[in-house]
């Protein structure tokens, strides 16, 4: 009998270390253990959450990985000395776990009902990184249970001056620490020249951390993201949908040419009035500048970054526009899941990188490595000029996610580039520009005037519910446009001729025009001013544009009407104006398909409410 006491004794002591050390392996479940089912990505503050259901029997239960996001800004780190290894490094705080963001993953996954959403227990968490880095990772510090970890990046000997440098230039608080660190003995790298923040280190970082769920231990890997600009490669993401399938409730009905960006829209065949769009995968060539010139790290190259939409609010709105005839309960962007690229006759100096992906699916980014920031800065400027001598040579497969977990494979390859209108640097006078820039269209009047049309909406195939930035570079396509403040305000110096021609619901058709109209530059607002109004020249009588002049432009992200506290863009439409006091003229708000008396649509107003079935305006040359 007391031998048997022994041994389960032994048993049980055997048990409790192996159930101790379950944490440090990772592979410690059970085989008929429950396992981990993918259900959804969310993004909360800027930072993913990829969440999981453990298979409880008693209700979803679900299970949030660790955060593993930087939410600190890294122009606030500058490089350490460390005097036991003689080596200089940056500290960077890694964010695990919050309680804040975890109640807002509750509410995001309210329609799963869950019974419980918590982080799932994390036991052991290790670091890896592409060591042909010049940065290169040195340890992780952290304490299980605690919100923080820290993670060290230890700088090369060739690329510690070239690190200093790239610090004083981000104008880092700390100068005293710079100066001791500038005395250290460091021969300066010709060739290595760091044009941004040591964030672009992190991309190549990987954290792996063991998590124990309903009893099952699990290993899972991320790259480490950086808050409110986090992506990560499209391909690592992917993991995470092994088991998805094909959909077969899904109906391609049309393709949708908005701004040289094809928009292919599907319909839900098990839920009635329901449709789909595929990611969009076009280039925003109007957020190309000096600042989109970086470095890679971890090739030792520089590359140029160029910015891709993948969903947006204002081809969701266009869209449903043009799906009117259908009666749409609801438009929403499908995920994108893979996108499988094909390169032809890129020249060998540049390289194509990967896809990344924004936490919040919106956006993304592609790199072409090109060597040297003088070939990026020549890339950029042919980039600017002709976007389709690059797009033209890059295609994409797509295959999509559905809202319910199923895929999507497109049928066919697409081009991604979005043109946009810009005028040229070089025009010396408003008449030479238009004349320099072919993609102006021109009018012509019965009394041999020639004028330049600045704003067109004719169809509603392109929303106007846009932000500044898209309202100063320009948007559209050449029936439904708005040509952009940065060349109004060329267009206008001096002063000229400004000409409104509005078509009504009943027919009719509605002119005027106003003397030495005047658009500022960027530093002013773009503040409209204007002279008079040429009544011999208008079959309109009342003056509406007085109202408007001398105010600067507002958009739906930049509220510049001084008079009134509230956003005038937001409350009527969303369009961008020269808005004072939210008064009644309207010309940029939703373009109607059928006629409404709705002043969030175009609008102007003559002593009465005028609803605006078509719109232009012009400028004299």
């Amino acid at each position: 009998m007391r031998d048997w006491n022994w041994k389960k004794g032994f048993i049980f002591v055997a048990l409790l270390l192996c159930s101790l050390a379950a944490g440090q392996v990772s592979q410690c479940a059970p085989a008929d253990s429950p396992r981990l089912r993918f259900v959804a990505q969310l993004s909360v503050n800027g930072c993913a959450l990829f969440v999981h259901d453990t298979g409880a029997s008693d209700g979803p239960h679900l299970a949030v990985e660790p955060l593993m996001c930087v939410t600190d800004s890294l122009r606030g780190i500058v490089p350490r000395f460390d005097f036991i290894t003689q080596q200089l490094y940056f500290s960077v705080p890694v964010l695990m776990r919050d309680a804040g963001m975890l109640a807002d993953a509750q509410r995001q996954l309210r329609h799963l009902s869950p019974r419980s959403v918590s982080f799932a227990t994390v036991t052991n968490i290790s670091v890896s990184a592409d060591f042909s880095s010049l940065i290169r990772v040195s340890d992780i510090l952290w304490t299980p249970d605690e919100p923080i970890a820290t993670l060290r990046l230890r700088i090369e000997k060739r690329a510690r001056s070239s690190v200093c440098q790239a610090a004083s230039n981000l104008r880092l608080a700390n100068v005293p620490r710079m100066q001791s660190l500038s005395s250290l003995e460091i021969q300066p790298e010709q060739n290595a020249n760091f044009r941004s923040s040591p964030g672009e280190a992190l991309e190549k970082v990987r954290l792996s951390a063991s998590i124990i769920s309903n009893g099952s231990c699990y290993e899972v890997q991320r790259h480490v993201l950086l808050q409110n600009s986090s992506f990560f490669d499209l391909e690592f993401g992917r993991q995470r949908f092994a088991n998805v399938s094909n959909c077969r409730q899904l109906r391609f009905i049309r393709s949708v040419n908005l701004e040289n960006c094809s928009v292919r829209v599907h319909q839900r065949l098990d839920m009635k009035g329901h449709f789909l769009i595929e990611p969009l995968l076009c280039h925003n060539i109007s957020s190309l500048s000096s600042e989109s010139v970086r470095y890679d790290y971890s090739r030792d190259m520089h590359y140029l970054k160029l910015d891709v939409v993948l969903q947006d609010e204002a081809t969701r709105d266009a869209v449903r526009t043009q799906l009117a005839d259908l009666s749409p309960r609801s438009v929403d962007f499908m995920r994108l899941w893979t996108a499988e690229r094909s390169v032809s006759s890129l020249s060998s100096r540049f390289e194509v990188g990967p896809l990344m992906v924004s936490t919040d699916w919106k956006s993304a980014q592609l790199r072409l490595l090109c060597g040297s920031s003088g070939l990026c800065d020549e890339l950029r400027s042919a980039v600017l000029n002709e976007p389709a001598d690059l797009w033209r040579h890059l295609r994409w497969r797509v295959t999509s996610l559905v809202a319910d977990q199923c895929r999507s494979e497109s049928v066919q390859t697409t081009l991604s580039w979005r043109m946009k209108a810009s005028a040229s640097a070089s025009c010396s006078s408003p008449q030479s520009c238009a004349a320099a820039d072919s993609s102006y269209a021109l009018q012509v009047q019965r009394d041999g005037r020639c004028f330049v049309k600045i704003q067109q909406r004719l169809t509603g195939r392109v929303s106007f519910q846009r932000g500044w930035t898209e309202y100063e570079t320009g948007f559209g396509d050449g029936t439904d446009f708005w040509i952009g403040l940065s060349t109004i305000h060329l267009l206008s110096q001096g002063g000229v001729t400004f000409r409104l021609e509005m078509k009504l619901w009943n027919g009719s058709e509605l002119h005027a025009e106003y003397a030495g109209f005047q658009v500022g530059d960027a530093s002013t607002g773009y503040r409209m001013t204007y002279r008079e109004m040429l009544k011999s020249r208008s079959s309109l009588n009342y003056d509406e544009l007085q109202k408007n002049s001398g105010m600067r432009f507002s958009t739906i992200d930049r509220d510049n009407d001084e008079s009134n506290p509230g956003s005038c863009t937001n409350r009527y439409g969303k369009g961008g104006w020269w808005f004072r006091d939210c008064n009644h003229s309207n010309p940029n708000g939703i373009f109607p398909v059928r006629e409404t008396a709705n002043t969030s649509y175009m609008t102007w107003w003559c002593e009465t409410w005028l609803y605006l079935r078509e719109v232009r305006m012009l400028l004299q040359i």
